[in-house]
């Protein structure tokens, strides 16, 4: 005897061997032995032979008109045979019975399966609409195919480009267009970046890297119309500083938040002002700019742009620009002239102060040296006029907070430590120029700002408001908090971003917490505020990801820098493993297939075979220079690094 029998969703024949209870030892047509159970067995023949058979059902079932076989199906359930008698006439045959069975089984849309061998024809509105959606695959599949074929024409179908860049960063994966795109990189070898930069649908790699980072994080774009917030009455009542006012940036800021001023009270003692744009003063938490801010978090920097936080209107209401009449929120504390020493509580205040003049780090930096701030060299320096007894007081008291904070951390700030600058002009032409990072200036500003952000921390804990807190607890990494805690790596009680409101988020918040303390109103705020805990995590997550695009880019721009260079030869210091810095611009590479010579040494290396779309580069080692750490490493590459405004971060 022969059995037509199921396994595994399909159908199958053999020669029963032998029978035991439910189960036959079975034969198959191709001479395997396999064991069926009863219930798998659907028709049971002795003519014709397997073979035979097989193909007579598969001819058969491909013949039955599925169409009339529905319409000839009862409403209620059914066994197989039985439609086989209604379909060919009573008493079926076995092939006929068969060929009825692969034909049911082979259209789950006109018929459901209700058990072995049972189905039930499909009601008629569930039919046609499974059968309107095959029709709309069908359609699907066509347009697919017309857009894989557009693509390896060489043109990029215009379905595809009205989905950039959002196909590379968030796809839809169920849509044709993304499917038409992963096809095309399957059939050619490309990633998908690399197909569109070569289709040319972008003009370089900056402009695809851009593309992905705006649509992901700047989805209603990067240029916001936003009118210019109405300035209440109360501003222009506020009382006007008499102080000489000057703040201390690079050229390219043009969001200025922090300056300076310092008031001789007498031969020995001085007033120093810590004076922070106010824009908290025009923007209470549910306005228009105050939102903006929530959504955007901080301003992103790249090599030859910059995404603001705050839109143009109320950045230039804001901004402590020369000559220009801002109000502030300011710090004032006294010091001894001679030592720098802090002789007085500080105390702050909401005014309006007139800024004298906007120093620029480029500009002098290279000029204001430690022996001129010292005052051991008393030549004239242009462009700082009658500022330079002032910036001396600044600098020694920056030296004695540095100092105290050194004592209480345990160990001296890192030295000499080497930052580099980005400039970018029209036609792409880049040039890296390396800067020291703890400068004269640049000590100055950074303790100045360490010294208020802590200062305002603890005002705002003493004042039981809420804040958003920097902390780090010893051999810990820097979090942000909602509860004062010390920061270890800093060396303070506590520390709270309040010094940069006009490029992030944190600091506005804070900023609009002490300006409710000062006005004697009620907080933005309250103490364990949900939405300012949302508003931590999401800053955390998009400070993170601006900080890797602004790697990224600066990274782009180094390989641009070596092409645009003669030479394929370059010095550097092997600062871990095989892991190469090059000491012209700030580029990491990796040597590959030789030992180490060990961190520290210098080398020199030959770089070829740049890749701008995966920021790689060939590295080959030439030479060891010698093995002793250069200035990069004593410095402490890979150690402790200050960020904008001071806080020490791990790297």
């Amino acid at each position: 005897m022969n059995i037509f029998y199921e396994e595994a969703g399909a159908f199958k024949v053999g020669k029963v061997l032998e029978q035991l209870g439910n189960v036959f030892q079975v034969e198959t047509q191709h001479g395997k032995r396999t064991k069926v159970k009863s219930n798998a067995v659907m028709v049971e023949f002795k003519q014709p032979s397997l073979d035979l058979f097989v193909q007579e059902v598969e001819q058969l079932s491909e013949e039955v008109d599925i169409q009339l076989l529905w319409e000839c199906a009862p409403a209620e359930e059914f066994l197989f045979s039985e439609m086989a008698d209604v379909y060919f006439g009573d008493q079926s045959s076995v092939v006929q019975q068969g060929a009825i069975l692969k034909a049911l089984h082979a259209q789950p849309i006109y018929f459901h399966r209700k058990g072995k061998g049972k189905y039930k024809a499909a009601p008629v509105d569930v039919l046609h609409a499974a059968l309107a959606g095959l029709e709309r695959k069908r359609v699907l599949a066509e347009q697919q195919a017309e857009l894989v074929e557009s693509f390896l024409q060489g043109t990029v179908p215009c379905e595809v480009k009205a989905q950039l860049p959002q196909l590379l960063i968030q796809p839809d994966k169920n849509s044709i267009e993304y499917k038409a795109l992963q096809e095309v990189c399957a059939k050619v070898g490309q990633s998908p970046e690399a197909l569109l930069l070569n289709s040319g649908l972008f003009s370089s790699v900056r402009e695809l890297m851009r593309a992905k980072f705006v649509a992901q994080y700047f989805p209603e774009g990067v240029v916001v119309k936003l009118a210019a917030p109405l300035i209440p009455d109360t501003i222009a009542q506020l009382p006007v500083s008499n102080a000489v006012v000057f703040s201390i940036d690079d050229s390219s800021t043009t969001e200025i938040d922090d300056a300076f001023s310092v008031t001789w009270l007498n031969a020995e003692h001085a007033q120093v002002g810590v004076h922070i744009a106010a824009p908290a003063l025009f923007l209470d938490r549910n306005s228009a700019g105050a939102k903006l801010a929530h959504q955007r978090l901080s301003t992103v920097y790249s090599p030859g742009e910059k995404i603001t936080m705050l839109p143009d209107a109320i950045i230039n209401m804001a901004s402590l620009n020369q000559g220009q009449q801002v109000p502030v929120v300011s710090l004032y504390v006294r010091v001894n002239c001679a030592t720098g020493t802090v002789i007085s509580e500080p105390h702050s205040v909401i005014e309006q102060v007139v800024i004298a003049n906007n120093l620029r780090h480029d500009q002098l930096d290279h000029l204001l040296t430690d022996a001129v701030l010292n005052g051991q060299d008393a030549h004239v320096i242009a462009g700082v006029g009658d500022l330079l007894p002032a910036l001396r007081v600044l600098w020694r008291s920056a030296n004695v907070f540095r100092q105290q904070r050194e004592a209480v951390r345990g160990q001296p700030e890192k030295k000499g430590r080497i930052d580099f600058t980005f400039s970018v002009n029209s036609e792409g032409w880049v040039e890296i120029k390396p800067r020291l990072r703890d400068a004269p200036l640049d000590l100055l500003v950074s303790e100045w700002m360490i010294y208020s952000n802590s200062t305002w921390g603890g005002f705002l804990a003493t004042h039981q408001v809420a804040g958003i807190y920097r902390t780090q607890p010893a051999m810990g990494r820097v979090k942000m908090s909602i509860h004062k805690a010390p920061h270890a790596g800093l060396g303070v009680e506590q520390y709270a971003w309040c010094t940069s409101p006009l490029r992030r988020c944190v600091d506005l918040i804070n900023q609009q917490q002490l300006v409710s303390i000062l006005q004697s109103t009620a907080p933005a705020y309250e103490i364990k505020s949900s939405e300012l805990l949302g508003l931590i995590s999401a800053f955390d997550f998009a400070y993170k990801a601006y900080a890797d695009y602004q790697s990224n880019m600066e990274r782009y721009w180094c390989l641009k820098w070596l092409q645009q260079q003669d030479r394929k030869q370059f010095e550097g210091v092997v600062v871990n493993d095989e892991l190469v810095r090059l000491h012209e611009i700030p580029l990491f590479v990796r040597l590959v297939g030789v030992t180490s010579p060990g961190q520290g040494a210098q080398v020199m290396v030959e770089l070829s075979e740049i890749d701008e779309l995966s920021l790689s580069v060939s590295c080959k080692l030439l030479s060891i220079q010698n093995s002793k750490p250069t200035q990069l490493i004593a410095e402490g590459a890979g150690d402790f690094a200050l960020s904008g405004d001071g806080e020490v971060q791990q790297e």
